[in-house]
């Protein structure tokens, strides 16, 4: 019994050493061209592959396929290509956004594969039983653990996991054709847009009191730096900020609770009164209006 398990265990170790090599391996000869890639596709395996025939000579007291030359190289192969399989099988269903950020439990997994492989071989049939049986539950499992990782966040968890404030996700009530686009959301601030046919889009955004760099008068306006800007009192706490260079546009300002909302408008204005009613309406978001945001990237 210990020495199958020394057997088993040194199987998985090298199981492990091999998907680890193979998988920066693979990498490197991605980012190096195809004639490395090619390398390392046609040099790896056989390599891998004699690294398995030599543990499997120690295995030929009690692996009887082991003891003849044709066998032993058989049983290396499938070892081999089972931990390559299963190391395949898991990049192939881990999801493209995170970026393989679990890459370290591949090389486990790489290596239970090879070890699974090589217990299927042992004597018995209880033992195979054993090890079939072993097989399912691990297919099972990665197949549920893969469909759980490819689901959608809730939104709670995306805006926790970006570090979003709540207090920053406000709206305005659409006007009168339009509407409401949620464009997206960050510890620093959150942004709408207001959609109707035939019109300039609307743009809302909201951040924090003092976020907004940029020089200002003791208005509040914007220092003209290579642009004329005009800043009047639209009445309501409102503030509006034409800008009339190369790229003409209106900003409409309500500073609130230590939030400053704006709406921003192309062109001569002609969406005002719209942008008056967004911001005369301000509200938190709801969850529905929120939805969109979890399908936007997620910190991990």
């Amino acid at each position: 019994m210990g020495r199958t398990v020394a057997h088993l265990g040194a199987v998985w170790c090298v199981g492990c050493a091999l998907t680890a090599l193979q998988f920066q391996a693979v990498v490197l000869g991605l980012f190096s061209g195809p004639a490395a890639l090619a390398a390392v596709l046609l040099v790896g395996p056989p390599l891998a592959v004699s690294l398995f025939a030599g543990l499997g000579t120690s295995a030929r007291a009690f692996v009887p396929l082991t003891r003849r030359a044709r066998g032993l190289w058989g049983w290396a192969v499938t070892v081999y290509a089972s931990g390559t399989a299963g190391a395949f099988c898991f990049v192939a269903a881990s999801p493209h956004d995170h970026g393989l950020d679990n890459s370290l439990l591949l090389y486990p997994y790489g290596g239970v594969c090879s070890a699974l492989a090589a217990a299927f071989f042992l004597p018995g049939a209880r033992t195979r039983l054993t090890t079939t049986g072993v097989t399912v539950v691990l297919a099972v499992v990665s197949c549920y653990a893969a469909w759980s990782a490819a689901q959608p966040p809730t939104l709670q968890e995306w805006l926790s996991a970006n570090g979003v404030d709540r207090a920053l996700l406000r709206v305005g009530d659409p006007p009168a054709g339009y509407t409401l686009r949620v464009g997206g959301a960050s510890e620093d601030g959150f942004g709408a847009g207001y959609e109707r046919p035939g019109a300039p889009e609307l743009r809302l955004s909201v951040e924090r009191a003092g976020h907004d760099t940029r020089r200002t008068d003791a208005r509040g306006c914007p220092v003209p730096f290579g642009e004329t800007i005009r800043c009047t009192d639209d009445g309501a706490g409102r503030q509006l900020v034409s800008y009339e260079g190369g790229y003409a546009r209106q900003e409409l300002r309500l500073r609130r609770a230590g939030l400053v909302h704006t709406v921003t408008l192309r062109g001569s204005g002609a969406g005002l009164p719209a942008a008056r009613h967004i911001l005369s309406t301000l509200r938190p978001a709801t969850d529905a209006e929120l939805a969109a945001l979890v399908a936007l990237p997620m910190r991990r």
